[in-house]
């Protein structure tokens, strides 16, 4: 299964996925099986070293795919609350990347998220990350609960190729 995740919250500025910020990235996601996915292009100008993302754009990558993991899977908008990621390859600009996040557990009133980065044409696995999310209590999950069934209802039947070909690796 593969459908898009409409994100109905305006106006949305935030730098990740909203699409009224023009300086953000822009991202679009996906709810599949396990979690969510975004495919996403890093242009050279968000790079750190020569052709290499920069590290912070990686990490916000993977933080907001696994938010939106948990907005998609668990009915809830969360805040980061840990961050860790493991860069394991240069993740190259201009090429395109599959950034996805599954929940792997819950602990208290926080899920616990993984994601990872691949290299959308080999499937290489460039980073990988796992964090602790809480409930946004600015945002209230019951409001988020009826927005997103109503936004999976919304987009049943809808389905659309990846190129994320592989799971979210689990921490060694």
């Amino acid at each position: 299964m593969r459908r898009p995740i409409v994100l109905d919250t305006r106006p949305n500025a935030c730098f990740g996925c909203g699409p009224d910020n023009p300086a953000g990235l822009g991202l679009s996601f996906h709810e599949t099986d396990d979690g969510a996915e975004t495919d996403v292009v890093v242009p050279a100008h968000l790079g750190g070293a020569p052709g290499v993302v920069h590290g912070g754009i990686q990490a916000t990558l993977l933080d907001e795919v696994m938010c939106v993991t948990a907005y998609a899977k668990a009915g809830t908008r969360v805040v980061t609350g840990e961050l860790t990621v493991r860069y394991l390859l240069p993740a190259p600009t201009g090429r395109k990347l599959c950034v996805r996040g599954r929940i792997a557990g819950r602990k208290g009133r926080s899920l616990l998220i993984e994601g990872a980065i691949e290299d959308a044409a080999t499937g290489e696995l460039l980073a990988r990350a796992h964090g602790r999310f809480f409930p946004n209590l600015a945002q209230p999950a019951a409001n988020d609960g009826v927005a997103a069934s109503a936004s999976r209802d919304a987009v049943r039947g809808a389905s659309g190729g990846s190129a994320c070909t592989r799971r979210v690796a689990s921490e060694d």
